[in-house]
């Protein structure tokens, strides 16, 4: 469990970090990268529900 933790923060905080580092160069540039990583994370995570509606039989 700690492991999933620790990585869901590394991914947060790697994330924030991508995008303060296009920020210093471009603004724009980091709105369309947060936007982007959004909605690749809403994908990502409407996937692993779907799996565990499938998995549990729903």
């Amino acid at each position: 469990m700690k492991l999933v933790i620790a990585s869901w923060v590394a991914g947060l905080l790697g994330f924030a970090l991508l995008v303060a580092g296009v920020w210093m160069v471009h603004r724009p540039a980091a709105f369309i990268v947060a936007g982007v990583g959004l909605m690749i994370w809403a994908k990502l995570a409407d996937q692993a529900a779907a799996h565990q509606v499938v998995r549990e039989g729903g």
